[in-house]
């Protein structure tokens, strides 16, 4: 959302639906209405839209409606590999997991985990996936992953100017206002790595624990 907010022609909200309203379409396009941008967009979560607004009988076709009915373009954006995925999730309920570039510095903490937690975390966002597939139905959608298109700030400025062709509005130059605090490595991310490393062998996730550890800092 930062590296978006960038671009001068387009203003990007954050999580809008993250606590319940009444009428989840007039929410958003009221707050698409008062902005002054060319464009606006906002972050809408999977879950958000399944437990936490609930529109009767609309959950199902909830982006089929703001995409045909209202023009709204569709970004789906999600983290393919489901160990760093649950560990972010563990890490940002415990913590300040994203911090602004004027906030001190200060060195990230290897994080102690409940292996079966981390389990529980991955398969949710597996069954959060499959119903995202569902949402997605019959909507065009500009797909996105977290690990191509954001974790390297290389990659940056070319995902902008990505989404910005499929809006329609000129790019900009990215200067995200937030970066990642964690460590790249997984081993030093977790403080029981071993630990974790067992309780996942000979299960579908052990694969993403050997994947390329890459760069230590990407915007959120």
């Amino acid at each position: 959302m930062s590296m978006l907010d960038d671009v001068p022609g387009l203003r990007c909200a954050g999580e809008v639906l993250h606590n319940y309203v009444p009428f989840p379409y007039r929410h958003i396009l009221g707050r698409a209405a008062g902005c002054s941008a060319e464009a606006y967009g906002c972050k809408v979560l999977s879950y958000q839209v399944k437990d936490v607004q609930r529109p009767a009988g609309q959950r199902e076709n909830f982006l089929r409606t703001l995409h045909h009915d209202h023009g709204f373009q569709v970004l789906y954006l999600r983290r393919d590999n489901l160990v760093r995925h649950a560990l972010s999730n563990i890490r940002a309920r415990r913590e300040t997991f994203h911090r602004k570039k004027s906030d001190p510095d200060g060195e990230p903490t290897a994080l102690h985990v409940d292996p079966d937690r981390v389990m529980e975390w991955m398969r949710s966002s597996q069954a959060l996936r499959r119903y995202e597939e569902t949402l997605l139905t019959d909507v065009p959608h500009l797909s996105l992953t977290y690990e191509e298109h954001i974790r390297h700030a290389d990659d940056h400025q070319t995902t902008v100017d990505l989404v910005c062709d499929v809006l329609g509005i000129a790019s900009g130059p990215v200067e995200s206002s937030y970066r990642k605090v964690a460590p790249a490595s997984l081993r030093d991310r977790v403080a029981n790595y071993e630990e974790l490393a067992r309780r996942l062998d000979g299960t579908p996730y052990a694969k993403y624990l050997d994947e390329d550890e890459g760069s230590n800092y990407a915007s959120a």
